[in-house]
């Protein structure tokens, strides 16, 4: 059961974005918590190196799970909810690497979650494809 309606969020995060620096963030880091409530897709496994990159520079981690919705970046650098992020991501079941841009939903002592800002349908029907191909090819090569 969702304990948060996915509107109030996005009405509570646009608030945010006119609220002063502190406050905002305050307000996000708030939001922040509330997300696990709200996942609408299935979480796969996708363990990857990656390097991404901010508005403060590029960045490293490993993905530690991936949706058609998001994805968990284990990384020690300090990111604030809400800050944009652009991905490159590969998967063996893809023939070329996906650009895709994110925020950062929610972090933690060890990464952050990524909320991927496409949100067309046929975006995730393509990526639910690329994942779902790319969980059978590791199962075969285990």
């Amino acid at each position: 059961m969702k304990l948060v309606s996915d509107n109030i969020i996005e009405t509570l995060t646009d608030i945010a974005q006119q609220l002063p620096d502190e406050k905002k963030q305050q307000l996000l880091d708030l939001l922040a918590t509330w997300t696990p409530d709200v996942r609408n897709a299935t979480r796969e496994s996708y363990t990857e190196l990656l390097n991404f990159e901010s508005k403060s520079g590029s960045h490293f981690g490993h993905a530690r799970d991936i949706s058609s919705t998001g994805l968990f970046i284990e990384t020690p650098a300090d990111f604030d909810v809400g800050e944009s992020v652009n991905l490159l991501l590969t998967f063996i079941s893809a023939p070329n690497p996906l650009k895709l841009t994110g925020t950062v939903v929610r972090k933690t002592d060890v990464g952050i979650g990524i909320q991927f800002d496409e949100t067309s349908q046929s975006q995730v029907n393509n990526l639910d494809s690329i994942i779902s191909n790319h969980i059978l090819i590791l199962r075969q090569i285990r």
